[in-house]
């Protein structure tokens, strides 16, 4: 088994963030590239966080267009709204689940991956880790987490064959 790597963490966020700026439009099989990029992405997140230094450099992602132009990419998928637990250890809360937007998810993913490949590409490794392992722990790891479940249960229950 391979252990995880900066290195492979920022090649997959690379290759995730390419979905979103390449000029073919995303199509509903790349629900399963999305699937195996957040996988390793979350295997790969252990390596960054080791990476706890922060400097004064300025990470610089897409645009409020941009982003609004990754979100309308998404709407070829074959499903965008699921159900989901907000926090399924609190035992106390009565409140029902709530309606997830698998587009939302993976556009807010794109969003903080492309801000730290920024700051990579400028030479700031280590601004990046931090950022990555930053936005993971307060953001994206519950959109990843929320988005495979939802991919997951739809592959398993939904789909004759996935690729």
């Amino acid at each position: 088994m391979t252990t995880p790597s900066v290195e492979e963490f920022q090649a997959t966020a690379e290759r995730y963030c390419g979905l979103f700026t390449r000029e073919e439009p995303i199509q509903a099989s790349d629900i399963w590239t999305f699937r195996d990029l957040l996988l390793r992405l979350i295997f790969h997140i252990t390596a960054v966080e080791s990476h706890q230094q922060a400097g004064e450099h300025e990470n610089d992602g897409p645009s409020n267009e941009e982003f609004a132009r990754a979100v309308k990419k998404l709407k070829a998928l074959p499903f965008d709204y699921y159900r989901v637990v907000f926090d399924p250890h609190d035992f106390e809360e009565k409140a029902e689940p709530v309606t997830g937007s698998l587009s939302d998810d993976l556009a807010d993913i794109y969003r903080d991956l492309a801000e730290g490949m920024a700051l990579a590409r400028d030479g700031h490794i280590d601004d990046a880790c931090f950022h990555w392992a930053l936005t993971y722990r307060s953001h994206w790891a519950r959109h990843a987490v929320s988005a495979l479940a939802a991919i997951e249960i739809h592959r398993t229950d939904r789909c004759e064959s996935a690729e």
